[in-house]
């Protein structure tokens, strides 16, 4: 592989864990840590995750960006990021399996009733009467059908919960009820129990759930949200909530992050807060995985995460 100047940006790397890892993993490659860079006009290549809105500025000879996530909204959305330069995003890269078990946590939580049972504890009332939905007829859907949706999928379904799933495309997914399109959509929210969002954020899925989409699922319907927070509208899951057509919701993503301390939802009795915790990204998985995009890009080839900017992902 040649030689290629490489320039760095993580937003929490405090520590520069990452930094570290990536330097030790490509020794070939010079690697710089924004803002310190002595010559910008050599640089090749970018590995960020929310960099500052004047990292790109002086990048004349960029050619490829990749990010320390499978996102790429905040890439999507930088002012500075040059139009002609491959985005590459991770697949996986340990993500899989946590969020999965994350997912699976929610649907338990609502299948066992546990917001009522939570109440019933806080009254001191002994509400035998709350016995939990059978598994097997509990049906949750899934907004999403790329690899953290498959692998939620599997999870769920190995526990014995039908699963349906929604993309905007048709897709193959052995023993998942599968919906597609608009129309699709409308014909799965009224049969789910629990409904999990894992899209990507694109301008077509920002504010995704809204009152609308709400307000076709059936009451005491459960909300599941580690994908993005502007997939969600907040006011209207707050009033859905507060009219008792949802029953509860795990949300692991929020508008703004860290959440306020003003928030309602830090003290409404049927949420659940995480702290942007549902998948955290493997450091030794991301490396791997960037340094074999950057090997497959250095050949002219299209890695596996190579981002299409029309869809957004």
């Amino acid at each position: 592989m040649m030689h290629m100047r490489i320039l760095y940006y993580c937003h929490g790397d405090k520590d520069r864990k990452t930094l570290h890892a990536l330097q030790q993993k490509l020794p070939e490659h010079h690697i710089d840590a924004w803002p310190d860079c002595d010559n910008r006009p050599e640089v090749e290549a970018a590995i960020v995750w929310q960099p500052p809105a004047e990292f790109f500025d002086d990048l004349i000879n960029l050619k490829h960006v990749l990010s320390i996530a499978a996102g790429v909204d905040h890439l999507l959305d930088h002012p500075g990021l040059p139009d002609n330069v491959d985005l590459v995003r991770l697949t996986d890269a340990g993500m899989a399996q946590p969020m999965a078990e994350f997912v699976l946590y929610g649907a338990l939580h609502a299948q066992r009733r546990m917001c009522e049972l939570r109440q019933a504890q806080g009254a001191k009332q002994w509400r035998h009467d709350l016995t939990p939905y059978i598994a097997d007829s509990f049906r949750v859907g899934l907004l999403g059908a790329g690899e953290l949706g498959h692998a939620a999928a599997k999870r769920l379904a190995d526990n014995h919960y039908p699963v349906s799933c929604w993309s905007r495309s048709k897709k193959l997914l052995p023993g998942i009820q599968h919906y597609a399109g608009a129309a699709g959509l409308d014909e799965m929210l009224p049969t789910v129990q629990a409904l999990v969002c894992l899209l990507p954020l694109t301008r077509e899925t920002h504010g995704i759930i809204n009152a609308s989409l709400l307000s076709k699922l059936p009451k005491n319907a459960f909300i599941i949200n580690p994908g993005r927070g502007d997939h969600v509208d907040e006011t209207a899951l707050l009033e859905a909530l507060n009219s008792n057509h949802i029953s509860g919701a795990l949300l692991d993503v929020f508008h703004e992050e860290p959440l306020p301390e003003s928030h309602p939802f830090w003290t409404h009795p049927n949420v659940i807060v995480s702290p942007h915790l549902a998948g955290p990204t493997s450091v030794s998985h991301a490396v791997d995985q960037i340094a074999e995009s950057l090997a497959i890009l250095s050949n002219d080839g299209k890695p596996a995460g190579l981002v299409n900017r029309q869809l957004g992902y």
